[in-house]
């Protein structure tokens, strides 16, 4: 009798050959045969050849009993390299199919993207089988996936009629059902009414208040019961409270994982280093960063992006060098974060390097950072070059691509430009979105367009079912401010039909200083007082208008409020790149190596304006 010979099996598949019909050597085949499949599952798609051999063997062996075990591996192992296809045909060749085979076809469906077909076999396995908790975990994923509630919501009632031993792993899933459909009532009502609840239902509960806007008080009063009930979060539960975290729960969290003297990994020491960098608190960022034990790119995208809001550009090339000696290879996160500092730094120079290495590297295709593109540019004062990158992509640009070209125009004043973009967009047939009408509604305040505001902002909603937003009415409270109707603007404002925000108030505000509004501009600064009693720019602004209209007992009476608050008005800055080189300035420091140079030149400026006539070209600046 001539077995496998003594060849290891991944040496070719041609080994698998059924020899003779011999008891014994069907046996040993069968045995073979599932070795070798849970070797190729272990080693994915390298043993695909070895896979589908077995699969031809198993074919061969499907008389002869236990045959069915190499079917079922069969399965796992198709539905695990991605032939879902594949992976059907086994299932359909097997002669009994028992529940696990069902659960295995369903999840590989639903790991690859067929949701409706996993939904589909799922429907034709209860005719057969009891589901197990694993597939109605998989089959409520799909539900929320699709946004098929009806679908969801029977799984729920299937649950309750037939499922008479609850797990938390099922109804766990159907929080998480409720939550990501944006019934946040029915997935509190679900969590309240599960019998028991281990730290993975907690988390998820959790992770639902923190991925809704004004929830944050709800998610720190789970935190304390879920702690107060004797379950302890662990590092991905803190993780999820981090990502909508401010500044002060940051710090808490920060000294709960030192407490509990937990080291940081590289997925909570992200987290944490995204918090303080989002927060500009970057020096406890960086010392975050520096505690990582084994850090991965997404702790140094996490500090990349924090220094690139703040348009720090030496700090962003020694991290994107370090990230690279380490071997690391940037991806499309980094470059988002280094092109947003490039963009905030309005350093041309190094915009150009980067978008150089942005094409070198194949990542200019990505629509996402084309969009960057442009706003970088934008943001730079190069419209020239921010007009170029974007006619120089594909026609099926990104909205984001569209968005930043409008915004870019709209900055700079340009208000028929973005216009003209935006009927190009139309003609396109690429639909707008809430940022898109924020943009334009910019772009007409910059101009001037009143008219063209305000059909804008009744289009937004009439004909592309937009609701109008805070930042919208932000918008159009400055269009109407800057021309000069701050009553109109008021009255505005107290049509919206929600609370107004502290922007909107600020740019009532702003628009009365300018225009000299005292009154309007007292209701606006006492309003945004409230909003943001730790803020300088209300009563900076408020003192301003006071001291225009020469009410000088008010402004003392401001600064009066300010010091006994202790708030301090942070001191403003700029730059400018001159021969490749950033100068930066600080209000009220004289550090610059041409300070002197600098104000003899601005004393020149200020004396030709005062007396033009006194400008020759001997003095000429």
């Amino acid at each position: 009798m001539k077995l496998i010979a003594t060849q290891h099996p991944f040496t070719h598949p041609s080994t698998l050959n059924l020899r003779t019909n011999t008891s014994v050597n069907v046996g040993t085949q069968l045995a073979l045969a599932c070795f070798t499949l849970q070797a190729c599952n272990d080693r994915g798609g390298l043993c695909l050849l070895h896979g589908k051999a077995v699969h031809t063997l198993a074919i061969k062996l499907l008389p002869y009993r236990g045959a069915q075990h190499i079917y079922s591996k069969l399965l796992h192992f198709y539905c695990k390299a991605g032939m879902v296809m594949h992976a059907r045909r086994v299932f359909d060749e097997m002669s009994e199919r028992d529940l696990m085979a069902w659960t295995v076809l369903i999840g590989g469906f639903a790991r690859h993207g067929l949701l409706s077909e996993a939904l589909a076999l799922f429907r034709e396995m209860v005719l057969h089988h009891k589901p197990n908790s694993f597939s109605v975990s998989v089959v409520l994923k799909c539900c929320s996936a699709l946004g098929a509630l009806r679908a969801g919501r029977e799984m729920h009632g299937y649950m309750v009629r037939n499922m008479t031993e609850k797990d938390t792993c099922s109804e766990s899933s159907l929080v998480d059902f409720y939550a990501k459909l944006g019934l946040l009532t029915e997935a509190r009502e679900v969590f309240d009414g599960m019998t028991e609840r281990d730290v993975i239902s907690w988390t998820i509960m959790i992770r639902v208040y923190a991925n809704t806007h004004g929830c944050e008080d709800d998610m720190l009063g789970l935190f304390e019961h879920m702690q107060c009930s004797g379950v302890e979060p662990t590092r991905h539960t803190l993780s999820v409270m981090l990502g909508c975290a401010d500044l002060e729960l940051g710090k808490q969290l920060h000294a709960h994982v030192l407490k509990r003297n937990w080291g940081l990994d590289a997925f909570l020491g992200s987290a944490l280093v995204d918090v303080y960098a989002k927060n500009g608190n970057l020096g406890s960022a960086h010392m975050v960063f520096d505690w990582i034990v084994e850090k991965d790119i997404v702790c140094f995208n996490s500090l990349i992006s924090g220094y690139g809001r703040t348009g720090n550009g030496e700090r962003i090339i020694c991290l994107f060098v370090e990230m690279g000696v380490v071997g690391f290879a940037a991806n499309q996160s980094t470059y988002v974060g280094m092109l947003n500092g490039c963009a905030n730094m309005g350093s041309m120079s190094f915009s150009k390097q980067l978008h150089a290495q942005v094409i070198a590297t194949g990542f200019i295709h990505d629509l996402v950072i084309q969009g960057v593109v442009v706003d970088m540019y934008a943001k730079c004062g190069c419209l020239e070059a921010a007009r170029t990158a974007f006619d120089g992509m594909s026609l099926s640009k990104s909205i984001v691509a569209w968005n930043s070209m409008i915004g870019g125009y709209g900055r700079h004043g340009c208000g028929e430009e973005a216009l003209q973009i935006f009927n190009s967009m139309e003609t396109a047939a690429v639909p707008p979105d809430c940022i898109t009408f924020t943009c334009l509604l910019s772009a007409c305040s910059h101009s001037g367009l009143v008219h063209e505001g305000r059909r804008l902002f009744d289009l937004m909603h009439r004909v592309y079912g937009i609701q109008a937003q805070n930042e919208h009415y932000c918008c159009m409270v400055d269009l109407l401010g800057r021309a000069g109707m701050t009553h109109e603007a008021y009255e505005f404002i107290c049509r919206m039909p929600y609370e107004a925000g502290s922007s909107v108030w600020a740019a009532l505000l702003g628009a009365c200083r300018v225009w000299r509004d005292p009154k309007l501009g007292e209701i606006a600064a006492r309003r945004l007082l409230e909003l943001e009693p730790d803020s300088s720019g209300s009563y900076v602004a408020l003192a301003n208008i006071y001291a225009a209209r020469g009410r000088w007992a008010d402004v003392d009476m401001i600064r009066e409020l300010m010091d006994s608050r202790q708030i301090r008005k942070d001191p403003g800055y700029s730059w400018i790149e001159i021969d490749n080189q950033m100068h930066k300035f600080k209000a009220g420091e004289t550090i610059h190596t041409r300070i002197q140079e600098i104000r003899s030149t601005c004393e020149r400026i200020h004396s030709s304006i005062c007396d033009p006539f006194t400008c020759t070209p001997d003095n000429a600046v």
